[in-house]
């Protein structure tokens, strides 16, 4: 009777946490096939992983299990099957990937759409990449071959799960007894037979590889193929199969690399773990057309959605020893992967790396929920009109790394880059107009850190960062859904620069502030001036010298840097017409009405 494994991080990357999956993924199907509790939790104990049962395991009827793959064969337009017995069932990349076109298609036909009078298609496999990738690469010989040393061990199958979960069960130290030769020797005293020592590690499963070779042979001139054991490499190629996120990624014309990534658990159910990452993989995986920065971004993006529409669904239920109202870095760590870039024929490990999830995103009950739901789709609208191959690469680098952060303050810099982007395509009103971040989402986001809501909710901030609003965004000419509107004051050009480039110093900053107040406030005397002689109110905000002394109170009391990324932030944003605002005047209406009819740019996704 076991109650958990553990699996040791040897390796340093993601085939540590594909190993694991591997196990668990056996794991989960052995208790299932013997009718036992198969409630399973993932658990990051910082040296290694443990997989805790929710009641102790019974060996004995696992021993009697017929075989089952863990993982499929794979077959591509050029696989050589010779080897693998005819009665098998092989998961074949091409009629998987016509049916991913397929869906993918209608999904982009049906976008914008209300209604729908037809049927969708069969949504993807979400495993479908996972196999063209080995396919792509030229690593389905060595994924089949797996397999098959696998298919092999079937007259002694449980012998071989209960060989597993006993050597992963020791809690022990020893590098010279690792879990794979705890589990050789024990299958070959239930058995007296062995499985295979070693396989080609090739770098798909290990990404420390150069093309297929270790880097100690790539410096000699040896051009031995890379070998680990087998047992290792079975269990990650279960693992990358049943629960990897592969997508090709557009860099150049013609020119895609592959990325790949897994999900790090932290401490979250296998169930969950399942439901919610299948639900991304189905329905809502990102592009790869737009660049390496914008998958990422919205790969995060869309997984924190799904994992809080999983939260939705189990808010009214009961549930077992599970607290949902966790940030979201709480239950998941990180998305760890390896990007393969293209080198004509064959592919070579670019680079390795992590992608953090947001721990900003801290729901308390179901209207948070809902509020955060409204914030990722926010972002996601802004995002997807940005794109690489219109130049956009700075600008989405700045944002993955914000929302692939775990601080907030990272939002910042790209705000300020943001903010000139806006102003630039604001100018040219041949341009689809920008998508804007709102207030209301932007209260969200920092509504849990008492170092920004001390600011943002202080009624003089928000008369300037108006001011801002009314001096940038909503000036000139503005669009709207009945057209263009020319307004009657001019836009003010590279404020947020100014703002952002003086924040280092305190008074260099007040003094940037109050020559944008001052001038704000002469152009309102003149336009307000001109106006009553027609008979007309001005329709902007006014500041007043309480509103700066208030500031100045601000800035010396907290960071300057943090006060003014935040007017940028909120300067730069959308404003709705709120139903009680102390802010409001009968002077400000008419532009509220107009910020609220705003149109947002259309999507550039494909």
């Amino acid at each position: 009777m076991i109650e958990h494994l553990f699996v040791s991080k040897k390796y340093g990357n993601y085939a540590d946490t594909l190993l694991l999956l591997g196990l668990v993924q056996l794991a989960e199907y052995a208790l299932k096939k013997t009718n036992q509790k198969s409630e399973i939790g993932l658990i990051d104990e910082g040296r290694r992983y443990c997989i805790q049962f929710k009641g102790a395991v019974n060996l004995e009827a696992i021993a009697k299990l017929d075989y089952s793959n863990p993982f499929p064969p794979v077959k591509g337009q050029k696989t050589d099957t010779s080897k693998i017995p005819p009665e098998t069932d092989f998961f074949d990349t091409v009629k998987e990937s016509e049916k991913r076109k397929l869906y993918k298609d209608y999904v982009f036909l049906q976008r914008g759409q209300t209604q729908c009078n037809e049927e969708p298609p069969e949504p993807p496999h979400p495993s479908t990449q996972n196999g063209v990738i080995l396919t792509s690469m030229r690593h389905d010989r060595n994924h089949n071959e797996l397999w098959q040393l696998g298919y092999q061990l079937k007259e002694h199958y449980g012998a071989l799960l209960v060989a597993l979960f006993q050597a992963f069960s020791e809690d022990t130290n020893s590098k010279s007894n690792t879990e794979t030769n705890r589990c050789q020797k024990l299958f070959a005293q239930a058995t007296n037979s062995k499985f295979a020592d070693i396989a080609s590690a090739v770098k798909i499963y290990l990404p420390t590889s150069v093309q297929g070779v270790n880097r100690v042979k790539a410096d000699s001139n040896k051009v031995d193929s890379q070998k680990a054991d087998w047992l290792s490499l079975w269990l990650i190629a279960g693992g990358l199969f049943s629960f990897g996120v592969a997508e090709r990624i557009k860099i150049a014309d013609r020119v895609f690399d592959w990325r790949v990534v897994v999900l790090e658990p932290q401490d979250i159910r296998l169930s969950k773990y399942k439901e919610v990452l299948d639900q991304l993989r189905k329905y809502n995986l990102p592009s790869g057309g737009h660049g390496i920065a914008r998958f990422d971004a919205e790969l995060v993006l869309r997984f924190c959605q799904e994992l809080l529409n999983n939260h939705v669904s189990q808010a009214d239920a009961e549930v077992d020893e599970f607290d949902i109202w966790e940030p979201i870095n709480h239950f998941v760590k990180s998305f760890t992967g390896t990007h393969f870039g293209s080198k004509g024929q064959v592919y070579g490990v670019k680079e390795v790396f992590s992608l953090g999830l947001p721990g900003w995103i801290r729901p308390a009950n179901s209207q948070e929920l809902a509020d955060y739901q409204s914030v990722l789709q926010e972002h996601l609208s802004v995002i997807s009109t940005l794109s690489a191959e219109e130049g956009h690469s700075e600008l989405l680098t700045a944002y993955r790394d914000f929302i692939t952060g775990t601080s907030l303050r990272q939002f910042f810099p790209f705000q300020v880059s943001y903010a000139d982007y806006v102003i630039k395509r604001l100018a040219d009103t041949k341009s689809r107009p920008p998508r804007l971040f709102s207030v209301t989402g932007l209260n969200t986001m920092t509504k849990k850190d008492s170092d920004f809501t001390k600011i943002t909710q202080d009624p003089s901030f928000l008369r300037i960062a108006k001011a801002i609003n009314q001096a940038t965004v909503y000036a000139g000419k503005v669009q709207t859904k009945q057209g263009v509107k020319e307004l009657e004051w001019q836009r003010t050009y590279g404020l947020a620069q100014r703002l952002s480039s003086q924040s280092g110093s305190k008074n260099d900053f007040l003094k940037e502030i109050t020559d944008f107040l001052a001038k704000y406030e002469a152009e309102n005397l003149r336009l307000s001036e001109q106006l009553q002689k027609e008979g007309k109110s001005l329709k902007r905000v006014w500041t007043t010298k309480e509103d700066l002394d208030r500031l100045v109170e601000l800035v010396n009391n907290n960071d300057t840097v943090l006060v003014a990324n935040l007017l940028i932030a909120y300067g730069y944003a959308r404003w709705t017409k709120p139903k009680n605002d102390d802010l409001e005047t009968d002077q400000e209406q008419d532009i509220d009405e107009l910020e609220d009819t705003a149109i947002l740019g259309e999507s550039s996704d494909d």
